[in-house]
């Protein structure tokens, strides 16, 4: 059964480590593994940018790029490459703008993962949006049933289906103001620090 594709648990063709940093994907399974995973690491890289901003006295901005990464990652699970690439461009101005202001801590070995990990997105996206089952059967080329049973299934497989239709229309606009706020900072503030 296996062999012939037929096994209701298919294995993922990479490890996590490749996976994560270099997706390939071969099979309907690689596809929605590769979504999953770009949905959490854009609520991941979200969360702890939301954190930092916060503790640093920008909550106002802090929700704006929450809502950017939250948003986005919906974006990246339902492969929107529009989505995969604003949130890593808003990420990388935000770490340029980080080096400008002399915070190389901003550009620490977290937001070098976080910047690989969102690069890495992006080609994921690209390559799951490309991808085409073979043409053997109707039944095999199909995506597989996303699980619903934890809650962290219901935020990753659920979320993104119901939400991204209308949470389309709110990202793009908040993704704008956040990469415009920080395409500002990266060009104004060289001209400040000096």
């Amino acid at each position: 059964m296996q062999t012939l594709g037929l096994a209701s648990e298919q294995k993922p063709t990479d490890g996590m480590l490749k996976r994560l940093f270099w997706p390939t994907i071969e099979n309907q399974y690689d596809v929605d593994l590769v979504g999953q995973q770009g949905f959490w690491v854009c609520v991941i890289v979200g969360l702890l940018s939301f954190i930092a901003l916060v503790v640093t006295g920008q909550p106002v901005i802090g929700a704006l790029v929450a809502v950017t990464f939250l948003l986005g990652g919906m974006g990246v699970r339902e492969r929107s490459i529009a989505a995969a690439v604003m949130v890593f461009l808003c990420y990388l101005l935000d770490k340029i703008g980080s080096l400008e202001t002399g915070n190389f801590g901003g550009m620490g070995l977290v937001g070098l993962i976080g910047l690989m990990l969102l690069l890495a997105n992006v080609r994921g996206t690209i390559l799951s949006r490309r991808w085409k089952a073979p043409e053997t059967s109707s039944e095999v080329s199909e995506l597989p049933e996303r699980p619903t049973t934890s809650i962290t299934d219901k935020l990753a497989n659920v979320l993104p289906v119901k939400a991204w239709p209308v949470g389309r229309f709110i990202f793009f606009p908040v993704a704008g103001i956040v990469l415009a706020l920080s395409l500002l900072g990266v060009l104004v503030l060289p001209f400040t620090h000096k």
